[in-house]
C-alpha cells in the first residue's frame, strides 16, 4: 500500500452514501458546515487573493461554494465532486454569484485538471483521497505560480468513538505526513488542528448522524441486531457524558503557495 492511501476505501460506496444523504446533508453537517466557513475565514485572514479562476474539490451541496462567493468575485469557479447530481447541484446555486462556473464531476484523483489556477480549495475531503500525495502533485502542476492550495482535512482522532468499538475507519493523515507532502511541492504558509464535538441523545441518534451526513461510507459492514444492541450498550457504557453521547471530530487546516518562478518549496 503507498504512503498516504486508505484501506477499505470504496469510492463507489463512498459516492453511494454521500448521494443517498443529499436532502438531509445540509441540515444534519454541523461540523463540516462550521469547517468550510472557518476555512473561507482563514483563507482571508491571510491575504490568499487575486481569484480569477478556482477550483473547489469536494463541493458537496455547495456550502463552502457559496461562502467563497459571497467573499471574493470569482471569474471563473470550477466545481467537482465524486457525485455528479452534487457538482450540477452546486453550479446552480453559485450560478448568479460567479462570472461563470463549470462542472468537473466524478473522482477528481481520475480527473483531468484545469490549468492556470490561482486557487484550489476543499473542505473536509481531503480524507477520502486514495492517494493524497499524487493529488498535491496534480495540484501543483494546475496552480500558476504563486498561485495557493486552501484544504480543511479530517485527521486522527476523527470519529474515534465509532473507530474504537468497530475497529473500523478511515486512515486519516497525521499532521507530520500532511507538512511533509505539501512541502513537497509548496510553501507552507500555515497549519492548524482543531478538535470539536457533538453530543447526542442516544447512540440512534449518533448513527442516524452518520447516515445524514454520509460520513459512513468507508465499509460495507452490516449491523445485525444483535450487533446493533451490543454497539448500543458498549457506546453507552464507554462514552457517556453529562452532555450526552458524543462523535470527535478533528480538522487541520491548510493554507500553502506554490513559489514563484526560480523560488523553492
Amino acid at each position: 500500500m503507498k504512503a498516504g492511501q486508505s484501506e477499505h476505501l470504496d469510492k463507489n460506496r463512498v459516492a453511494d452514501r454521500f448521494r443517498a444523504s443529499a436532502a438531509t446533508y445540509e441540515h444534519m453537517a454541523i461540523v463540516q458546515k462550521q469547517i468550510s466557513r472557518q476555512l473561507v475565514a482563514i483563507v482571508d485572514r491571510y491575504g490568499v487573493a487575486g481569484w480569477t479562476r478556482v477550483l473547489e474539490i469536494g463541493s458537496c451541496t455547495g456550502v463552502l461554494t457559496e461562502f467563497l462567493c459571497r467573499k471574493e468575485r470569482i471569474e471563473k469557479m470550477f466545481v467537482n465532486d465524486l457525485v455528479p447530481e452534487l457538482c450540477s447541484y452546486t453550479q446552480r446555486r453559485v450560478a448568479a454569484s460567479v462570472g461563470s462556473v463549470e462542472s468537473i464531476p466524478g473522482d477528481i484523483e481520475q480527473a483531468e485538471l484545469p490549468q492556470h489556477l490561482d486557487l484550489v480549495i476543499s473542505s473536509s475531503t481531503f480524507q477520502w483521497m486514495a492517494d493524497l500525495p499524487a493529488l498535491m502533485e496534480k495540484i501543483a502542476a494546475a496552480l500558476n505560480p504563486g498561485g495557493h492550495l486552501a484544504f480543511a482535512i479530517f485527521s486522527p482522532g476523527t470519529m474515534e468513538e465509532i473507530a474504537t468499538l468497530t475497529g473500523r475507519g478511515l486512515q486519516y493523515h497525521a499532521n507530520e505526513a500532511l507538512t511533509a507532502m505539501v512541502e513537497k511541492y509548496f510553501r507552507l504558509v500555515t497549519l492548524h488542528t482543531e478538535r470539536k464535538c457533538l453530543y447526542f441523545p442516544s447512540v440512534r441518534a449518533v448513527l442516524r448522524h452518520i447516515r445524514e451526513t454520509g460520513v459512513g461510507g468507508v465499509t460495507g459492514a452490516r449491523w445485525t441486531l444483535s450487533r446493533l444492541k451490543d454497539f448500543e450498550r458498549q457506546y453507552s457504557e464507554r462514552f457517556q457524558t453529562d452532555d450526552g453521547l458524543p462523535v470527535t471530530y478533528v480538522s487541520t487546516f491548510v493554507i500553502a503557495e506554490k513559489p514563484r518562478e526560480g523560488g523553492m518549496p
